[in-house]
C-alpha cells in the first residue's frame, strides 16, 4: 500500500517546515542553549505543522549529535527510532480518544514517574488536548505544573478557547498560522517535482487556494491530481476532479455588484450553474470572501487575504475597496444569508443568490444605510425629502444639496438626479440626506472643544437610530485625544447597548462625516459618573420629543432611573 503524500513528505528537519518562522527560531534558540520549557502548547488550524513540529522538537532534545541551529542530525540510534516511529520514550497520546480522567493518570501521570528507558527526555505529546474532560484536565494539572526532569509536555490544540486558563498558564503558547498561497504553491512544485510528475502552474494556484492555507489539505489535493496517472497535469485535466472555488470569480460577482450590473451578476451566476458549481457552497465562500474583505477594510491587515488570494486579486481589491462603505460589505453579508435561510426550501439552487444580487444591485453602497437604523421621529428636514422625491418622480431636476460631499455621496445624488430611469426611483434614505447635508465641522484640540461636536453628532443619530441614541444620552463624553474618543456610562446595560458593532459603525460615521477623519471609539462603566452628570451627557442633546408625546410633571432622581429602563415607581 502507497504512503500518502504529507505522510511520504513530512518534514524531517526544522528547515523543511513551511513557514512559521516565529516559533522555529525560538525552539531552535531554546535546543540550542539549552534553555527548554517543560510544556508547549501549540495552537492553530488543521495541516499547519503542530504535531510535525513536535515530533521535530522531541526528536532534536533527545539526538546524540545535535546540529548546529538547533537541528538533529537524523542519523544517530535514536533519531533513527524516532523516525520510524519506534521510540518508547516518544508518547503520542490522542485526547479525542482519551478523553477520560482513568485514561490520563493511567498513560500520563504513572508513566511519567519512570525515567526515560534510552532518551534523556521522555516528551508527551497529546494531541487534540481541548477533549480532555475537565475532570481529566484537574488530575493532569499538578503533573504538568511541576513534572519531573526528564519530562516534557507538548499540547496540541485546534481550538485554544476549550483549553483552561489553568493548563495554559503553565505553558510556553505558540500561534501556528495559515499558509499563503505562494508558499504553499512552492511546497507543491516542490514535491511534484520528487515525484518526477509536471504540473500546471494553475492548477498548483488552484489547489493552494482551494487548501485554505492548510498544507496537509493542498497536499491531499495534490495527491487526487497525481491519480490521473499523467505526467504532465494541465488545468483542464485537474478541473475534473478539483472542485471549483475560484476567487477570481468571488471577486467579478463582487464587482459587478458594486457597479450595479445587474445583467452582469445574473449571467455569471447562471453560468456558474451551468458549469456544474455547488452555488450553495460559492455562495457560502463569497460571504467568506466579502468577510475577509471588511477586515482588510476595518483593520487594513493583509494577511487573512494573502493567504488566499493572489496579487492580481488583491490589487483589484484596493482600487474598488474605496468606492464602498463598511455598512454596505455588512449588508452584502447579511443579505446573502437572510436570503439563503429564506429560500432554503427552494428547489431552485441559484435562486437566494440571485435575489441578493438583485437586491443588492439596487441599494446604493453609502453609508448608514436603512437595513442598520430605525425610522426616524418626523422632522423638517424629512418633509424637505419627501418633497424633493415627488418632483423627482415627476421628471423634474433635483436641486443637489449646498454643501460639497464625500466622493461616494457625490455619485449617488448624480444617480438620482437622472430622470431618464425606466425603474421606479427610490427616496433618499433620511440618514443619507442627514450627512449629505452636515457641514464638515473643525477638529477640536480637547474635550471643550468637542462639546458641538457631540451635539451635532446626537442630533444625526436622533433621526436616524432613536434607540442608540437613548443609550448614548446615558452616557457622557470622557475624554478626546483626537483620534480616540472615550464615552462612559454609569450602567453596563447602556455601555453594552453602544458597543455593539453595528452601533459602534453608525457612531464612527457619523462623527467622520462631521470631522472629516475617522476616530477610535471606546466605551467605559465609569464609576466617578452620577446621575447629576447623564442628563447634561458632556454638552449631550436634551432629549427630543417621540410622536405624540406631551410633558410630564417633574420627575425626581428614582423616577429617571426608572423611565429609562422603562419602569415605574412603586411606593410601598
Amino acid at each position: 500500500m502507497s504512503v500518502a503524500l504529507y505522510r511520504k513528505y513530512r518534514p524531517k528537519s526544522f528547515s523543511d517546515v513551511t513557514n512559521q518562522n516565529h516559533i522555529k527560531i525560538t525552539l531552535q534558540n531554546e535546543i540550542e542553549n539549552d534553555r527548554l520549557g517543560h510544556a508547549y502548547l501549540f495552537c492553530g488550524p488543521r495541516g499547519t505543522g503542530k504535531t510535525t513540529i513536535a515530533r521535530l522538537l522531541s526528536k532534536a532534545v533527545n539526538c546524540l549529535d545535535l546540529q548546529p541551529s538547533g537541528e538533529a542530525c537524523n542519523k544517530c540510534e535514536i533519531c533513527q527510532e524516532v523516525l520510524a516511529g519506534k521510540s518508547l520514550d516518544i508518547i503520542e497520546i490522542d485526547a479525542a480518544s482519551h478523553t477520560g480522567v482513568e485514561n490520563v493518570r493511567e498513560n500520563i501521570i504513572n508513566n511519567a514517574r519512570f525515567t526515560p528507558s534510552r532518551n534523556k527526555y521522555k516528551v508527551f505529546i497529546i494531541d487534540e488536548v481541548h477533549m480532555l474532560s475537565i475532570s481529566a484536565f484537574n488530575a493532569l494539572l499538578k503533573t504538568l505544573e511541576e513534572p519531573p526532569k526528564y519530562v516534557i509536555f507538548i499540547l496540541a490544540t485546534t481550538e485554544a478557547h476549550k483549553v483552561p486558563a489553568t493548563i495554559i498558564s503553565r505553558c510556553q503558547r505558540f500561534d501556528f498560522k495559515k499558509i499563503i498561497v505562494n508558499e504553499l504553491m512552492d511546497r507543491l512544485r516542490w514535491i511534484s517535482g520528487q515525484e518526477e510528475i509536471s504540473v500546471d502552474d494553475k492548477v498548483l494556484k488552484l489547489i493552494a487556494k482551494q487548501a485554505g492555507g492548510c498544507v496537509r489539505d493542498a497536499e491531499s489535493l495534490l495527491e487526487q491530481v497525481f491519480a490521473l496517472g499523467e505526467k504532465n497535469i494541465s488545468l483542464e485535466q485537474a478541473e475534473l476532479i478539483l472542485p471549483k472555488v475560484d476567487f477570481d470569480l468571488f471577486f467579478e460577482l463582487f464587482d459587478f455588484i458594486i457597479k450595479k450590473n445587474k445583467v452582469e451578476s445574473i449571467t455569471l451566476i447562471n453560468k456558474l450553474v451551468g458549469d456544474g458549481v455547488d452555488i450553495a457552497r460559492f455562495t457560502d465562500n463569497f460571504v467568506e470572501f466579502i468577510r475577509k474583505v471588511l477586515m482588510y477594510k476595518v483593520t487594513e491587515d493583509l494577511d487573512d487575504l494573502a493567504r488566499e488570494v493572489d496579487e492580481t486579486v488583491m490589487k483589484s481589491i484596493r482600487q474598488v475597496l474605496p468606492t464602498v462603505t463598511e455598512t454596505f460589505l455588512i449588508q452584502m453579508i447579511e443579505k446573502c444569508l437572510i436570503n439563503k435561510d429564506l429560500f432554503k426550501q427552494n428547489y431552485l439552487a441559484q435562486l437566494p443568490l440571485e435575489v441578493t444580487t438583485l437586491e443588492l444591485c439596487s441599494t446604493e453602497p453609502v453609508a448608514m444605510s436603512r437595513p442598520f437604523v430605525s425610522a426616524p421621529p418626523t422632522s423638517t428636514p424629512n418633509v424637505e425629502v419627501q418633497k424633493k422625491t415627488v418632483d423627482l418622480e415627476n421628471k423634474t431636476e433635483l436641486t443637489a444639496p449646498s454643501v460639497t460631499a464625500p466622493k461616494v455621496e457625490e455619485k449617488a445624488v448624480e444617480n438620482l438626479e437622472k430622470p431618464a430611469q425606466t425603474e421606479p426611483v427610490e427616496e433618499i434614505p433620511p440618514a443619507v440626506v442627514a450627512v449629505l447635508e452636515t457641514p464638515k465641522m473643525e477638529i477640536p484640540a480637547d474635550l471643550g472643544g468637542f462639546v458641538g461636536v457631540w451635539t451635532e453628532a446626537l442630533k444625526m443619530i436622533s433621526q436616524t437610530n432613536y434607540s442608540l441614541f437613548m443609550s448614548l444620552k446615558m452616557g457622557k463624553a470622557m475624554s478626546f485625544s483626537g483620534d480616540k474618543l472615550t464615552i462612559g456610562f454609569l450602567f453596563e446595560l447602556h455601555r453594552s447597548r453602544v458597543d455593539d458593532p453595528k452601533s459602534k459603525l453608525i457612531i464612527r460615521e457619523v462623527f467622520a462625516k462631521l470631522l472629516n477623519k475617522p476616530i477610535v471609539i471606546e466605551v467605559i462603566v465609569d464609576p466617578r459618573l452620577s446621575l447629576d452628570d447623564l442628563p447634561k451627557g458632556g454638552g449631550a442633546l436634551e432629549t427630543p420629543p417621540m410622536p405624540d408625546e406631551t410633558p410630564g410633571p417633574p420627575q425626581n432622581e428614582a423616577d429617571k432611573v426608572a423611565g429609562e429602563f422603562g419602569g415605574t415607581v412603586v411606593e410601598q
